[in-house]
């Protein structure tokens, strides 16, 4: 019974092998008509019974019709399969193990050679909609592919895939993965200052900042004059508590762009935090020249004058003569006035910054009984900040 189990199995596989080779002859016959929905339908009934399927030629057209359902231009044929690039990849691989008289390599070949701009382009797809592990794993198939010894004889160095390997990697949290790609960017010598800036915030991220550190130093003694290296050193020492280094890079910055208001606009922020408020202000009002739409510029600007006022405020308060106090108040209430304005402006920016709004919201109450006007706009604006809430 065993025996006539086995013939009456074989004999089956041999129908099923019959039948599958006039189902992938009709898929290719479709597939050349360009009827793609056609062609996966017979080439999904040839390939159905694994246990008898060894038919390589079959996952060659299977490969080749999802293959052409990717690349198809119409929505309709683009429907037809999810991830159809990667099921014809593992057609293809499918086809390769099964060929025993080498007969595939060549098409398979010429196939995976355009399945390289495929999941290139496939790659970009995913980046921009923000699918990033996804635009990574298309990143890496281009590679995988790349690196098959079917092409070890004209071998290339992909450097631009490798390098955004990287940036993808970066986007989509592979922090390991992102610095190997970065790594062998500035092996190959690709990305410049960018790579050796990426790779530094990588590997800090990662909590490896010694050696973040290492690529950074490292990126401007080959880029000294590249204002992304630059501005990564900058943000490093800034967000390091050094700022008198950050101020160094700075200058060189402001030195190699001198018309950047954000260089100055930081510089600013240097000064405030050494407090050295005078000089903040002279940058902080640089760089709303440069840029007069600055918005932090004129925020930390008005936040200055808004200080200044308070802490002469304090001081009046200290005051035990009458006379001398009330003169001393009348001053600082003159500034709190010269401070309007600096918010107001903010406001024009972004007339919805709720903490320009509350700051407003307390000075025109401060001045409510100098001016009807500012118990006029402290109305106003109290109105508006009771309705977002």
């Amino acid at each position: 019974m065993r025996k006539l189990s086995f013939i009456l199995v074989m004999l089956m596989c041999v129908a099923s092998v019959s039948a599958q080779k006039s189902k992938v002859t009709g898929a290719q016959n479709y597939l050349t008509s360009g009827k793609l929905d056609k062609a996966k339908e017979a080439i999904d009934e040839g390939i159905q019974d694994e246990k008898c399927v060894a038919y390589a030629k079959a996952y060659l057209v299977k490969g080749k019709v999802y293959q052409g359902i990717f690349e198809s231009p119409l929505p309709a044929y683009k429907k037809l399969a999810e991830k159809p690039l990667d099921i014809a990849f593992d057609a293809y691989m499918k086809a390769l193990e099964l060929d025993e008289k080498g007969k595939m390599e060549k098409p398979v070949k010429a196939q995976m050679t355009n399945m390289i701009p495929d999941y290139t382009n496939e790659a970009v797809n995913l980046y921009n909609a923000g699918d990033f592990p996804g635009a990574l794993a298309a990143f890496e198939r281009v590679l995988e592919i790349e690196g098959m010894d079917m092409f070890k004889e004209n071998a290339t160095i992909d450097t631009a895939v490798i390098f955004n390997a990287g940036m993808t990697a970066q986007k989509a949290d592979q922090l390991d993965k992102a610095a190997k790609y970065y790594k062998q960017s500035i092996e190959y010598n690709y990305g410049g200052a960018k790579t050796y800036a990426n790779l530094s915030k990588v590997l800090t991220d990662s909590g490896n900042k010694e050696e973040g550190v290492k690529y950074l130093h490292k990126g401007f003694e080959l880029y000294p004059n590249d204002s992304w290296m630059l501005v990564e050193l900058i943000n490093h020492y800034m967000l390091g508590g050094e700022p008198q280094k950050a101020a160094d890079y700075l200058d060189k910055a402001i030195e190699l762009d001198p018309t950047n208001a954000s260089f100055y606009r930081a510089k600013g922020t240097l000064y405030e935090k050494t407090e050295e408020f005078a000089k903040a202000e002279e940058m902080y009002t640089k760089a709303l020249s440069m840029d007069p739409n600055d918005f932090t510029s004129q925020y930390n600007l008005g936040l200055l004058k808004l200080n200044a006022a308070i802490q002469k405020h304090k001081v009046a308060n200290e005051i035990m003569d009458a006379k001398k106090y009330n003169e001393a108040i009348k001053a600082v209430y003159a500034e709190y006035e010269a401070v309007i304005p600096y918010f107001e402006k903010v406001l024009e920016m972004q007339p919805d910054e709720k903490n320009s709004m509350i700051t407003l919201k307390e000075l025109y109450f401060k001045l409510r009984n100098e001016k009807e006007v500012y118990l006029e706009k402290y109305n106003k604006i109290k109105d508006k900040l009771d309705g977002m809430e």
